[in-house]
């Protein structure tokens, strides 16, 4: 549905779609769209009213993404749906950390976060996003697929091409394209580096975070790349209401999936049924 009276920064309406019982859920995606999610709000579902929608796009009218205008989207959501609980993922993951630490007054009461986006001290490693940005400028998409893969997925094809000849990447990059991460993420590639360079942008001390006002819960995949579960450590030791917790064989695109050991902690500790 339409969100009466809530519109990107261009002006333009948001369409959320919602679905399942219990108390308010707003979904922040990553770099896959929100359509993609639907495995997870499937079983999110069980235990919330799931609100998922299309985080800001860039290049709509001509602007640049900012993260600022996705706080200012998600706080508009937030209180359209009455919602009051937020899980984000990757960039949507700082997205919402972002808005719980006073952004947008006391609109949420818990917040969760799977492999969140933290630019912690130049934590986050940029050197595969400059070199997917480089390949998608000269024409390269599928080298800018193989370069981003091995920034988000260790133990994937993209990282076993580290370091070997462009066309060995080139290869790699052609068969991500045809997986089902590869078809959705290629779609969206201008997108998806130009807003993680904008959040990359922001990068801070961890003590920014300090007051943030409410629990949170940092879950990163044991299998995911190990700068994500560093941020969070970091985060959780300096935070005094944030608590880090590592899922075990869970890698970056999990959450998508659904998978149970990344899912079932999001969902106790969202719930109010753990004791952190």
């Amino acid at each position: 549905m339409i969100l009466e009276g809530v519109r990107r920064a261009d002006g333009s309406p948001v369409e959320v779609v919602t679905g399942g019982a219990g108390p308010g859920l707003v979904l922040v995606h990553g770099a896959r769209p929100a359509a993609d999610h639907d495995r997870l709000a499937e079983r999110l579902g069980a235990r919330f009213t799931v609100h998922r929608y299309d985080r800001e796009v860039a290049g709509r009218a001509g602007a640049r993404y900012a993260v600022a205008d996705d706080v200012a989207l998600l706080g508009a959501v937030l209180a359209a749906t009455g919602a009051r609980r937020v899980l984000g993922h990757g960039l949507g993951g700082l997205v919402a950390l972002l808005a719980t630490g006073g952004l947008l007054e006391r609109r949420i009461d818990r917040v969760a976060v799977y492999d969140a986006v933290l630019p912690l001290d130049g934590a986050v490693p940029e050197e595969a996003l400059e070199q997917a940005a480089r390949a998608l400028a000269t024409g390269s998409p599928d080298l800018a697929l193989a370069h981003l893969d091995r920034h988000l997925r260790t133990g994937s094809l993209g990282l076993t091409a580290a370091g070997r000849s462009e066309r060995v990447q080139r290869l790699v990059g052609g068969v991500l394209a045809r997986t089902g991460w590869g078809r959705s993420t290629a779609a969206r590639l201008p997108q998806v580096l130009q807003e993680t360079r904008a959040g990359l942008q922001l990068d801070s001390p961890v003590g920014a975070y300090a007051g943030l006002p409410v629990r949170a819960l940092l879950l990163t995949g044991e299998r995911s790349p190990g700068y994500f579960r560093v941020a969070a450590t970091e985060f959780a030791a300096a935070v005094p209401s944030a608590t880090a917790l590592v899922a075990g064989g869970c890698g970056h695109d999990s959450l998508l999936r659904a998978a149970r050991r990344c899912v079932d902690p999001l969902v106790a500790f969202l719930a109010g049924d753990t004791l952190f």
